[in-house]
């Protein structure tokens, strides 16, 4: 497995994760809802992050 590869799988695992849950299909508009939830959770790291450090 490539670096890109793994870093891919990292970054979309929990909207997929959460996508699979709900047995939403890729096909029947699951990349919207796996986005939204990928834009969640990394935003909320990213802020959680950035509020320790600052």
């Amino acid at each position: 497995m490539t670096i890109i590869r793994l870093l891919e799988t990292v970054f979309l695992w929990p909207g997929d994760r959460v996508r699979r849950w709900l047995g939403i299909e890729v096909e029947e508009d699951g990349g919207i809802i796996r986005s939204f939830v990928n834009m969640t959770v990394w935003g909320a790291v990213t802020l959680v992050v950035a509020l320790r450090i600052f």
